[in-house]
């Protein structure tokens, strides 16, 4: 049977399709990066505000490295640990706090660059690693139970990440308004759909970049089954 051959396959090809599946995601995830961007600023627009294209540019260095360190290290945990999803949750706890470090600096290096003042932070990068850390953890471990099912059914996988998004993503974004609230700087409505979009939107992207690396490879068998 075809099933029984892809179970039987040579142990070395375990590795090359970890390999392959950490790859396609790393790929992706710099598209998924411009593409939340995109979704952020429609969303602003749509709240009536358009930000400065100085201020885009750093907020797309910030997104597309955040995305690609966060999505990249869910990958390695989901596919390098396909047996333990304990583990694959442990590193995609410890993926999100460095995701979010190199994001900021990222925004950073991009604000020095364009000469533009850093904006406060509202919520402290200790809080949003924690919240994050815990956020990933349970979407990797989430994932890493899918792909150990070999299941290639993407309403699961986006499932997944819409779930994670409104409960970790929007406790987030709530915490982030109402910390503005009490400092006396409320965020206006196009920065809290901002907000929203980027907290709700990440882990559900980062959930469709694991199925499509899972899928690629499901294909990748196949179509070295049938030449074989």
């Amino acid at each position: 049977m075809a099933q029984d051959r892809l179970e039987h396959e040579p142990t070395r090809t375990i590795g090359d399709d970890a390999l392959r599946q950490i790859a396609t995601v790393a790929l992706l995830s710099v598209l998924l990066g411009f593409v939340m961007q995109g979704f952020i600023l429609a969303a602003k627009l749509a709240g009536g505000s358009a930000p400065a294209g100085v201020l885009f540019i750093s907020d797309l260095a910030q997104g597309v490295t955040w995305s690609f360190f966060v999505c990249t290290g869910v990958s390695i945990g989901v596919f390098l640990s396909k047996a333990r999803a304990s583990v694959a949750g442990l590193i995609a706890l410890a993926s999100a706090p460095i995701a979010v470090a190199f994001a900021k600096s990222a925004q950073k290096t991009m604000n020095g660059i364009l000469k533009v003042a850093d904006q406060p932070a509202v919520l402290s990068l200790a809080t949003i690693s924690i919240l994050r850390a815990i956020e990933y953890g349970i979407l990797g471990w989430l994932l890493a139970k899918l792909v150990q099912q070999d299941s290639l059914k993407i309403d699961r996988y986006i499932g997944s990440g819409v779930l994670i998004g409104v409960v970790f993503g929007g406790a987030i974004a709530f915490l982030t308004y109402s910390s503005s609230v009490s400092m006396g700087t409320a965020l206006t409505l196009p920065k809290t759909l901002g907000t929203v979009v980027s907290e709700v939107g990440s882990p559900i992207g980062c959930a469709l970049l694991i199925y499509i690396g899972q899928w690629i490879t499901h294909r990748h068998k196949l179509i070295s089954q049938q030449d074989s």
